[in-house]
């Protein structure tokens, strides 16, 4: 049996050597964009969370954890 990896099980160890974690989400697609901008965020802002969220009905925030 071969020990070899392939390119993207390399990348995923990297990704997971840096502390990341692999999830998959279902959300619905017109959310996808701005959930991969905060996603994009938390993962190069290692100090911050999120805890709102902005109505895209009415635009105000509100508590989301």
């Amino acid at each position: 049996m071969s020990a070899k990896l392939s390119k993207n099980q390399k990348y995923e160890a990297k990704l997971k050597a840096q502390g990341l974690e692999k999830v998959t989400v279902w959300i619905p697609s017109d959310a996808a964009i701005e959930f991969k901008q905060v996603a994009e965020f938390l993962r190069e802002n290692k100090g911050y969370y999120t805890d709102s969220a902005r109505s895209r009905k009415t635009g105000r925030m509100t508590k989301a954890i």
